[in-house]
């Protein structure tokens, strides 16, 4: 029976038991005789996207009486389950030649809040509306938008209008609309009237009336007031509507009323908008705008400055770290890494909703996430854009609007990496007689092919190749051919490596139990002819690894051994 007899090589690479390593450090390989292996709030409720924020919907419905006089000023409804876990108090502060015919109307836009109101000409109730975890009397601050609906006229000589309470995050109208803003009043330096332009009357409470609608964006609120009033003269009673989802305003106008932050990135990444809040940012400053940017190279922000980068290389581990104030933040970050201008392809979106010392956060720091991510083997190496947002709102996209918070939009460069692979092949030394099997005092000549697939080269002097010798092999310590051209114990060719061979300077052995860690380990001098005390052959050429291409960057080394 004939036994091959397989050395094993152990060729230690750029990464380690799948941990990558940094490329500026030795890249050794590593491979075993048995395969290959290269080392080298309580409340929880329903949001939706409207005119891209991200909002808290309400449903009114059913309300009860917990104090005061029904349909009277100083009365507190209780409407519960306005969201899941949420549950609305709803005060009447005052009646002002007014009367409620009924506290909410549930007949047509039943999930709406739907106060009617009586009396005779200039008319007006106030109400203050706040939400708190449901069961109790807590408050509970939420991203919410409100939208009167119909403020209309009656035909004859009354218009409606209504009033909110600010600061607000922004409010919107249709385009055109049929409602003036401020026109005659509002009734207190903190609060914006919307009212109807003419006695125009729309069709009924009807929320395709979107030039009778007027939308205010609120942004991590508790409490809002709330007024509904007539202008003019006349007794009609009218029907109000308050929204609390979206309405599909067609060409929207939006007016922000709050400082705001936008990216900077190309325009195919999107227009992040944040709310300014001095509470809520990344890095020291964040910087107010008007518009987006959409600056080629991401860097026309002054007020990015929340987040510094490791060297990021394909098949790489990169870091960057995040410092971020406020709390309650949650961090996204977006990597382009096909650099095909956005930020929707899997794999891009490499961290969501992470918190200040929360899972996934490496540095303990508060004030400080760490965020690691795995950089692909097949990213590209053309500049290309990462985005960070940093904000209250839970689930934001790469270009919605947020309430609270920053986005900060950075230019990159990822770099290539060496990819190095190694196998191992031997052949019968003899070409004639019976010395050229695999059989006990036979010769063999073991063949080490290296190659690097990457698309970067190695650092210099960095390649290690460390072949452990199993018992049953001695190494030959003399001309590895005999009459054939070469005259050393270890031969060395490369194909387009790059790299330089020596026998003087780069190949030693070790005699030690265990595999030496470094070149400068290797420190047994072998006897002439074959050695059984050598362990380990050690090699280490010279220069940088080419990357791979074509022809493709390869070396070989050989040696000679004999089975026992």
């Amino acid at each position: 029976m004939f036994q091959i007899f397989v050395n094993c090589l152990r060729f230690v690479g750029n990464v380690y038991l799948g941990r990558f390593t940094s490329l500026a450090t030795r890249p050794f390989l590593l491979l075993s005789c048995v395969c290959l292996m290269i080392f080298a709030n309580a409340a929880h409720a329903q949001t939706v996207t409207c005119q891209g924020r991200q909002i808290t919907v309400f449903d009114f419905r059913n309300p009860v009486l917990i104090s005061g006089t029904a349909l009277s000023a100083g009365a507190i409804y209780r409407f519960s389950n306005v969201a899941s876990g949420i549950d609305a108090r709803v005060r009447i502060d005052a009646l002002t030649n007014a009367g409620l015919s009924t506290i909410d109307q549930n007949a047509g836009l039943s999930d709406n809040f739907q106060p009617e109101l009586a009396g005779n000409n200039a008319r007006s109730a106030d109400f203050t509306i706040t939400f708190v975890i449901a069961g109790t009397t807590t408050p509970v601050a939420i991203d919410f938008a409100a939208s009167g609906i119909d403020i209309d006229g009656d035909s004859a000589s009354t218009r409606e209008y209504t009033e909110f309470s600010i600061p607000l995050a922004a409010y919107v109208l249709d385009t055109p609309t049929n409602l003036d803003i401020n026109a005659s009043g509002p009734s207190s330096t903190s609060r914006i009237r919307f009212e109807a332009r003419t006695n125009f009357t729309a069709p009924g409470i009807d929320e395709t009336a979107t030039q009778n609608i007027a939308t205010i964006f609120y942004s991590s609120t508790t409490t809002i007031q709330y007024r509904i009033g007539t202008l003019g003269t006349g007794n009609t009673t009218r029907l109000t509507s308050l929204d609390f989802s979206c309405p599909a305003l067609t060409l929207p106008s939006t007016t922000p009323q709050v400082s705001q932050d936008f990216g900077d990135a190309p325009a195919s990444y999107g227009t992040p908008v944040h709310d300014i809040d001095a509470t809520t940012r990344l890095g020291a400053t964040n910087s107010a705008e008007t518009a987006a940017y959409n600056s080629a190279t991401a860097n026309a922000d002054s007020g990015d400055d929340g987040v510094t980068f490791s060297t990021l290389r394909q098949s790489n581990i990169g870091t960057a770290t995040i410092s971020v104030v406020g709390n309650g933040g949650r961090l996204q970050c977006w990597v382009d890494w096909n650099g095909d201008g956005d930020f929707s392809d899997a794999g891009e979106h490499v961290a969501t909703d992470l918190t200040d010392n929360g899972q996934g956060d490496t540095n303990v720091t508060v004030g400080t996430i760490g965020l690691s991510f795995v950089v692909p083997t097949a990213a590209t190496m053309t500049p290309t854009f990462v985005r960070f947002r940093w904000s209250t709102t839970s689930g934001i996209t790469p270009s919605s609007i947020a309430s609270k918070g920053e986005v900060e939009d950075y230019a990159v460069n990822i770099l290539g990496a060496p990819l190095l692979t190694v196998s191992k092949s031997s052949t019968a030394f003899a070409t004639t007689g019976p010395d050229k099997f695999f059989i006990p005092n036979s010769d063999v000549i073991y063949s080490i092919s290296a190659t690097n697939m990457g698309t970067a080269s190695t650092a210099p002097d960095s390649v290690f190749l460390i072949d452990t010798l199993p018992s049953a092999i001695e190494f030959h310590n003399g001309d590895i051919d005999g009459s054939g051209p070469e005259a050393n114990s270890v031969s060395f060719a490369q194909t387009s490596s790059s790299l330089t061979f020596s026998n003087a300077t780069d190949v030693r052995f070790s005699n030690s139990a265990q595999a030496p860690t470094s070149f400068s380990a290797c420190l047994y001098s072998p006897v002439s002819g074959y050695d059984p005390a050598v362990k380990h052959i050690c090699l280490n050429p010279k220069g940088a690894m080419a990357s791979g291409g074509t022809p493709i960057s390869n070396f070989i080394v050989k040696y000679r051994a004999r089975i026992r």
